[in-house]
């Protein structure tokens, strides 16, 4: 980390949630919150090695991952069903433009007149 930092608390995790920020990582851990930016670096109480870092920008990231792929509740599954209904919705919005195109073009009514 940054030299000069200054520590707020250090809090011990032994559980965590699929909506925590230290999901699917080595458990027992250590959290250490900083003052700045809202930072806080995880570090295992097994064998003390680092983990990982969250800060406020990957938080914004962490939530706009989740929207982007629309799974609300792990974050990870890009294939569920409320993107499949999207897409399929998706889909058929850009069926129905090209079948209006063609019913409705000009050059294609003089065609199929003749």
């Amino acid at each position: 980390m940054k030299a000069g930092l200054k520590i707020v608390s250090i809090d011990k995790v032994t559980k965590v949630d699929g909506h925590h920020e230290y999901r699917g990582r080595l458990l027992p851990a250590y959290v250490i919150s900083y003052e700045e930016d809202a930072l806080k670096a995880y570090v295992s109480v097994i064998d003390g090695k680092f983990q990982t870092v969250r800060h406020r920008q990957w938080r914004w990231f962490d939530f706009l991952w989740m929207t982007h792929t629309m799974d609300y509740e792990g974050r990870d599954d890009f294939n569920t069903v409320v993107l499949r209904v999207f897409s399929l919705l998706g889909l058929i919005t850009v069926l129905s433009g090209f079948l209006l195109w063609f019913v409705s073009s000009p050059t294609w009514r003089k065609l199929l007149r003749k």
